[in-house]
């Protein structure tokens, strides 16, 4: 029997408006399922589930999700289960006691995006003027309540400069958190208003280098970078075969960043419908993708098999191409040295999606 890393929004609504939201244009078409529907899918479907991550839209708006996380931890304790929150978390826990115990009890780790360093880039880049303070009020319950902290960044060009990730380092150091950079994906397609947050390959590696130079890589879970950057096992990109995303309105995805209706295979409404999915291979196109034809040969392909299945299929609309990132696709430079792996951790993340880790030293 299959069990399931998942990331979970039960709730599309938020209280940011940020400028590279992956999900808003789904959320905005999309309705939600009452808690009956949450709680019925969890009693049907627990066997099959690892780990749960609640993301997609700000949770904590909704006072049903404490208690599906209260209903979950108290009747499948197995179940681990994490938040990513963009820091409205604090404000929710401060009025309400209910909803602080339930927190302390329930959550095993909490993700918090911070993007910049600098608060008032921050709250510009996320469209909200008290963004930058929730977050520093979600690492500091963190930090008192030994509660298990990452903070999550979007890796674009601009949030890549030196100055920025120092300073991000400084923050973590402070509250005794990770840090996790999510390279951003362009899930509206590739133009004029997604293009400036794409960050450039070279960017990428130098900020890799930048940080293993000083600080800690705890771990690279994206197949390219990591069969570029290191020598270590390559984990295969669990999308559709061991991860798998929920909408707010129940449609299962399988991952989180492939979230078009072709890409809806299945609702949580469904009997027992974590089995069926298993049973039925219902991300067919998933396990089918492969390594492209333009990867045979390369000394790179038997660790990355052509890269991150999701950038492979937003920037080119199928799985046939190989990861845009790939640096023999324009003669990009391959890496000469290797960067070290501090594998020292455990988080609800790794192994869930393609992301990377950090610490301080």
């Amino acid at each position: 029997m299959k069990k399931w890393q998942i990331g979970w929004g039960p709730i599309s609504s938020c209280n940011m408006d940020c400028k590279f939201c992956y999900s808003k244009m789904a959320r905005d078409n999309i309705g939600n399922l009452e808690i009956g529907d949450w709680i019925k899918f969890a009693d049907e479907n627990h066997q099959n589930i690892q780990s749960i991550n609640y993301g997609t839209g700000e949770n904590t708006l909704s006072s049903d999700w404490f208690r599906l996380a209260h209903y979950i931890r108290n009747n499948y304790p197995s179940i681990c289960q994490a938040l990513t929150t963009n820091g409205y978390l604090s404000q929710q826990i401060r009025v309400s006691a209910e909803f602080k115990d339930i927190t302390d009890k329930s959550i095993d780790e909490i993700d918090i995006s911070l993007d910049f360093c600098d608060k008032e880039l921050h709250n510009d880049f996320r469209g909200q003027e008290f963004a930058y303070d929730w977050a520093m009020d979600s690492l500091r319950y963190c930090l008192e309540h030994n509660k298990l902290a990452t903070i999550v960044f979007l890796g674009t060009d601009r949030t890549l400069d030196k100055a920025n990730i120092a300073g991000l380092f400084e923050i973590a150091d402070r509250y005794d958190a990770k840090l996790r950079m999510n390279i951003y994906r362009p899930t509206d397609g590739i133009n004029s208003k997604t293009k400036e947050f794409i960050a450039s390959y070279d960017k990428i590696i130098e900020t890799l280098y930048f940080i293993n130079g000083g600080y800690k890589i705890l771990a690279i879970c994206d197949p390219l970078f990591g069969s570029l950057l290191t020598d270590s096992q390559i984990e295969a990109d669990p999308s559709g075969d061991t991860s798998l995303r929920i909408l707010p309105d129940g449609s299962i995805t399988p991952s989180t960043y492939l979230i078009t209706d072709n890409f809806r295979k299945a609702n949580i409404k469904e009997k027992n419908i974590l089995f069926e999915i298993e049973k039925n291979d219902y991300f067919s196109q998933i396990a089918k993708a492969g390594i492209p034809e333009d990867c045979m040969g390369c000394a790179f392909s038997s660790r990355c098999k052509g890269g991150v299945l999701d950038r492979r299929y937003l920037w080119y609309q199928n799985f046939r191409e190989r990861d845009p990132y790939c640096p023999f696709r324009s003669g990009e430079k391959v890496p000469e040295k290797k960067v070290e792996i501090h594998r020292s951790f455990e988080s609800i993340h790794d192994g869930y999606l393609p992301t990377i880790f950090f610490s301080n030293k």
